[in-house]
């Protein structure tokens, strides 16, 4: 048994982003052995940008549930690579709107036979046995959501 898992859940944080990184760097060599130039991290994105075809920044924070800022310097590194272009909502002014270009169009077909695959893959390893992975690590996200977890931490150290 390795370290992370004789630590138990006090080390679940650590464990999951273990995890994580190489869930990506795996998911990255598919790209690079079928010579397409898109980075796993930029999924969220174009997958979003796929279902709405246009986004404002703040629709695309809200969705994925992480900072404006960090939405705002993807979607720069993104517009750099001639992937998204920005333009001002016609509506309201003070809205940017988030779409692909003709080159991230193409790169979203050249995924998306990835993204099947890769969606067969895990639903292959995650469906063995009587696995609840996926329902738990839902449950667990929305558990977070009703209270922080420093929250819950701090309460048992006051008491």
């Amino acid at each position: 048994m390795d370290y992370y898992q004789s630590a138990g859940s006090l080390v679940l944080g650590s464990r999951l982003k273990r995890i994580s990184d190489k869930f990506l760097l795996e998911v990255g060599k598919v790209y690079q052995q079928r010579n397409i130039d898109f980075d796993p991290s930029w999924f969220p994105f174009f997958f979003l940008l796929d279902q709405n075809k246009t986004l404002s920044l703040r629709e695309i924070s809200n969705q994925l549930n992480v900072s404006h800022s960090a939405v705002s310097q993807l979607a720069t590194a993104l517009i750099k690579k001639e992937l998204l272009e920005m333009n001002r909502c016609e509506t309201d002014g003070r809205r940017r709107i988030i779409q692909l270009t003709e080159k991230g169009e193409a790169l979203l077909s050249q995924s998306k036979p990835i993204w099947k695959a890769l969606q067969d893959t895990m639903i292959e390893m995650t469906n063995k046995g009587d696995s609840q992975l996926l329902k738990e690590l839902s449950d667990l996200e929305n558990y977070l959501k009703e209270e922080k977890l420093s929250d819950r931490v701090l309460k048992k150290i006051e008491l």
